[in-house]
């Protein structure tokens, strides 16, 4: 016999054993399996155009100059296609995983959520017509015990009826109310598994590496370096004068640059060696190798341990010295008595009694007036060439000169070739 409890006459079913409300679950699982089908095949075909795009990457076919341009873009393509494809192809199985747990669950609840939908107001009826004859019995008690002298009339009224009802009622809805866990919670399993499935396939493969994310920025920085250093090339080519040494240092800071944007992209998959060779011979300074054994004959009589050594640091850093000098120079005579002197010897004669920081603040101040004055227009075809060379002084100077201007150009051209096609 089952005690009548107020839980049994409310409209909203209470919930099952496990804590769950009793529904049916949602979703289309032919659809997931279609969907799930459709992903996998789709990480087989990127798998097998990666393949493809790797042939003709690595020249293991296709032959010819119509080739040339799909094996540029391949390079940057196929890895991309791998990934995909490992992706795509365990997110695929998954879906069709848990679409066959829920086409599994959706036919062993829905009829006992059907089931239990139906018999619920059944039990509602059952225990209000409990509750009503429980009430009935309790009233002729009640009388009797207050007025044992009176005589009740009829007989004392009887649940039993009513309590019969009631547990057929009960035992009915419990039949689909009480079985509704067990077939869920093999759902709920097979929707968590699938959830961690994806969760790990994207932790393992979706999740960009730290190059893939650096991409972004890292072609972003190497398109604005492309037209710099165009600008850079014009500047050096017809103007002399300040912003010409500005253009040196800012060139050499743009080489250093681009060689590091082209090695994160070979890096990420989106480079190639060609690039990394030319941004690398592009920082080489030919024309100054060419003095490199003049400026270490000028150091062997001194202190210096390592002439040539030293010689080609000095070398190195020599368009950020020409800049810094002029600029001082320039500084020195707006404001004289900011810096240090000292004579030919190297030996201090006058102390700035200006520290560091006021001589930064004032160059800052006065570089644009720096570069604003003392420019002039080259004047010649000549003139502009042995500008871009260093203003060579023989004949290796020239020599080395000219690679670092035909190196400049040709990168120059090449990139500008490559983004012309990517364009179109």
């Amino acid at each position: 016999m089952t005690e009548n409890s107020y839980i049994y006459s409310r409209e909203e079913m209470p919930s099952t054993p496990g804590g769950r409300r009793v529904r049916k679950i949602e979703g289309d699982p032919v659809a997931i399996s279609t969907r799930a089908s459709d992903i996998e095949s789709l990480g087989d075909k990127m798998a097998r155009a990666a393949v493809t795009l790797q042939l003709f990457a690595d020249g293991t076919v296709g032959r010819g100059e119509s080739f040339d341009a799909v094996r540029e873009q391949a390079k940057e393509v196929y890895e991309d296609l791998q990934t995909a494809a490992r992706r795509y192809r365990p997110s695929g199985t998954a879906l069709a995983s848990y679409a066959t747990a829920l086409s599994s669950v959706q036919s062993d609840s829905d009829w006992r959520v059907d089931g239990a939908d139906r018999t619920w107001p059944e039990v509602n009826e059952a225990s209000r017509a409990l509750s009503g004859a429980e009430s009935d019995q309790h009233e002729f008690d009640t009388q009797e015990r207050l007025h044992p002298d009176v005589e009740q009339t009829g007989t004392r009224p009887s649940t039993a009826g009513e309590q019969a009802a009631f547990d057929a009622a009960v035992s009915s809805w419990e039949a689909y109310w009480g079985t509704y866990d067990a077939p869920v919670e093999t759902w709920e399993s097979a929707y968590d598994t699938a959830v961690n499935s994806l969760e790990r396939t994207n932790a393992d493969g979706v999740s960009d590496s730290f190059w893939d994310n650096s991409m972004p920025f890292v072609e972003g920085m190497l398109t604005v370096l492309f037209y710099v250093g165009i600008a850079l090339l014009v500047v050096a080519f017809f103007v002399t004068g300040p912003l010409a040494l500005l253009a040196g240092v800012l060139a050499a800071v743009a080489g250093v640059l681009s060689l590091l944007g082209e090695i994160a992209k070979l890096n990420a998959g989106r480079g190639d060696w060609t690039s990394v060779a030319l941004a690398a011979v592009g920082i080489i300074p030919f024309g100054k190798l060419a003095k490199l054994g003049d400026v270490a004959a000028g150091l062997a009589g001194s202190s210096v341990r390592f002439p040539r050594l030293t010689a080609a640091f000095r070398l190195g850093g020599e368009e950020f010295a020409q800049y810094g000098r002029a600029l001082d120079s320039f500084v020195e005579s707006r404001m004289p008595g900011l810096f240090n002197r000292f004579d030919d010897a190297g030996q201090l004669v006058y102390r700035s009694p200006h520290g560091l920081n006021s001589q930064n603040m004032f160059r800052g101040l006065l570089t644009p007036s720096f570069l604003a004055q003392g420019n002039s227009w080259v004047g010649s075809i000549r003139g502009g060439w042995q500008a871009l060379a260093g203003n060579p002084t023989n004949l290796a100077q020239a020599i080395g000169g000219g690679v670092d201007v035909y190196t400049d150009i040709v990168s120059t051209l090449r990139e500008g070739r490559d983004r012309i096609a990517a364009a179109l």
